[in-house]
């Protein structure tokens, strides 16, 4: 047609196609957030054995997963489900790390309380990460504190009570 051989053709093609996934490789490369400078995860049964109830997850379940990236981002996760199919999932914009505690907000963005929509609304906690041995006291969780005038910017780092979680798990590194 414009007098190229196929094997030019092939030649040009697969040029491009490199030149392509280089480009994608710099890109991507470009736009990462770098690597994970810090991890906090939590998961098990709410804490209700530290309220007297005689079985754990009484109210439910809590996890959350946040990151800090090396370039000072932060992401992540937080579910915490309550009696009756109430609870909520938030994503999270702030964690703050100091030893082995951690405090984590952001927003919900999706769940309900007692028939309230609790979407939009800001939530934070604070969770310590006790060891992993048998021998260690248990990890410990605090309350959801949902909403404005409760939920405190995990920067401002609050006092919020902690509570046993035997058969959760935190873990910060």
């Amino acid at each position: 047609m414009f007098g190229i051989s196929r094997k030019r053709l092939a030649g040009i093609s697969s040029a491009l196609v490199m030149a392509l996934v280089l480009a994608l490789m710099l890109v991507t490369a470009a736009s990462a957030k770098g690597p994970v400078a810090q991890h906090v995860s939590a998961g098990g049964p709410d804490a209700c054995i530290a309220l007297g109830f005689t079985h754990p997850g009484c109210d439910g379940n809590f996890s959350l997963t946040a990151t800090i990236s090396a370039d000072g981002s932060m992401s992540g996760q937080y579910t915490d489900r309550f009696a009756n199919g109430n609870g909520f999932h938030a994503v999270i914009d702030c964690v703050s790390v100091v030893g082995n505690e951690a405090w984590v907000s952001g927003v919900i963005t999706s769940g309900t309380f007692d028939g309230f929509d609790l979407t939009g609304l800001p939530v934070s906690t604070r969770v310590r990460d006790n060891g992993t041995s048998a021998n260690d006291p248990p990890d410990q969780i605090s309350f959801s504190f949902i909403g404005e005038g409760f939920a405190v910017p995990c920067t401002d780092q609050p006092d919020y009570p902690l509570f046993d979680t035997p058969q959760g798990q935190v873990v910060i590194k």
